[in-house]
């Protein structure tokens, strides 16, 4: 029997099933690889720059200073790393870098008082207190 251009259309048309695994292009298999490909690739983008985030912005230390000294001598930390210099003295602190290539003198620090300094560069750098001359601190930046 023959149907004209009508009738053909309005005849169903049997879908063709095709698993989830099987792609060909002309069901958009290329399609669907590419966009999981690019997923996996924008996911990939993503957590390494996420990871070059944190590594930009380097790590935390805390330095106590108590008994009109700090808690430790030498610190070595990684360049990009700050250190927090903690006063859980009773008394007042007032620290200043005493090397070169770091400029920092803080203000008078009262006790439970956090003052920060960021430590962009490699060196060794000595940390001292204008109150208490004796207040020594060496931070080796890698």
């Amino acid at each position: 029997m023959k149907l004209d251009g009508f009738s053909a259309a309005l005849r169903p048309r049997a879908k063709r099933i095709v698993p989830p695994d099987a792609a060909t292009p002309a069901d958009g298999g290329d399609a669907r690889r590419f966009r999981r490909a690019f997923a996996f690739a924008a996911l990939i983008a993503a957590a390494a720059g996420w990871g070059a985030a944190v590594a930009l912005a380097g790590q935390t230390h805390t330095v106590i200073q108590k008994d009109r000294a700090f808690q430790v001598k030498q610190i070595d930390i990684a360049a990009g790393d700050t250190v927090q210099f903690s006063n859980e003295d009773q008394f007042l602190h007032q620290i200043y870098v005493a090397s070169g290539g770091l400029d920092f003198d803080s203000r008078e620090q009262p006790p439970g008082d956090v003052i920060t300094i960021k430590f962009p560069n490699p060196g060794t750098f000595e940390i001292r207190c204008h109150i208490h001359p004796k207040m020594s601190l060496f931070v080796n930046v890698k």
